[in-house]
């Protein structure tokens, strides 16, 4: 029970770091900076962080099995790299609100994946991930008649963003059961950086062009939404099923609007707040069911 509810509380607070970060990055938007350059300076930044620090205090944890070099690539990739990059996209397009409901269908996606595996799903956790999904869609604010006519292709990439945010929670669990932390963020953000010197090189950044205040801000992403968030995201998928992680994950656009209240002085609604209810109703319902081998 004990370590199960560290999960839970590791994996909320992921969702938190997240959710402050999405409101930062929203401002170095403002700044002009494009969605393409932050999400590849994110990893870029966030690599060198991991990698300085585990190659300094446990260089042991870069031994990589050869059997799982394919599963990083993948990882790092499609999980790690094309996710933030495809939201920074669809939001650039589509209400954030829009891009939220739609990329947390992953919630969905990873227990329809589960039984398609052969694992028991058990009717709990549908209803926990219903009930998640559906307060996501309040907390988000989606219910807005004004958000009603969206940009087709805002959505097409939202809807492609869902499936490489599946595609984390999976492969994150398989490299979660074998590596530290440590190792999976090293490698994660790794192959993420390979994949962009083939989309944007690093030397076509605009290094010299960027004053202070942006870079102050861009290093409040490195740190607030992929550093802190995705280590103990990291640890969350070791204590967890990745199911369950997931369905943790829903609460990030409740917290981000209690961030925007406070910080940016945006409205909270009353459904929001009661959109933030379901989701904690879904994750306690989660909670209240102890995994057993061969289920999630």
């Amino acid at each position: 029970m004990g370590g199960r509810l560290i999960g839970y509380l590791v994996a909320l607070a992921s969702a938190a770091f997240f959710a402050l970060g999405g409101v930062i990055a929203k401002s170095v938007f403002d700044l002009g900076v494009p969605p393409r350059v932050l999400a590849e300076w994110r990893v870029l930044f966030a690599f060198l962080v991991f990698v300085l620090f585990v190659v300094a205090t446990r260089p042991r944890q870069l031994r990589l099995r050869r059997e799982d070099v394919a599963w990083f690539v993948v990882f790092g990739i499609f999980g790690m790299g094309g996710v933030q990059w495809l939201y920074y996209e669809a939001i650039q397009r589509i209400p954030i609100a829009v891009a939220l409901v739609i990329e947390y269908t992953a919630v969905i996606l990873v227990l329809v994946y589960a039984r398609l595996r052969g694992r028991r799903v058990g009717a709990v956790l549908w209803y926990a991930g219903g009930l998640s999904l559906v307060g996501c869609f309040f907390a988000a604010g989606a219910y807005d008649a004004t958000l009603r006519a969206v940009s087709t292709s805002g959505v097409a990439i939202a809807a492609l963003d869902s499936l490489l945010f599946t595609s984390y929670f999976i492969f994150g669990e398989r490299l979660a059961a074998r590596y530290s932390a440590w190792t999976m963020a090293v490698y994660g953000f790794g192959f993420a950086v390979l994949a962009w010197q083939v989309i944007q090189p690093a030397w076509t950044l605009p290094w010299t062009t960027t004053d202070g205040a942006v870079w102050l801000r861009v290093a409040g992403v490195v740190v607030i939404a992929a550093v802190i968030p995705f280590a103990l995201g990291f640890v969350a998928l070791r204590l967890l099923p990745a199911a369950r992680v997931s369905i943790v994950a829903t609460s990030e656009p409740f917290i981000a609007a209690i961030f925007a209240w406070v910080i940016l002085g945006q409205s909270l609604q009353l459904p929001q707040v009661l959109g933030g209810g379901l989701v904690l109703a879904g994750i306690v319902l989660a909670q209240s069911v102890r995994p057993t081998a061969g289920s999630v």
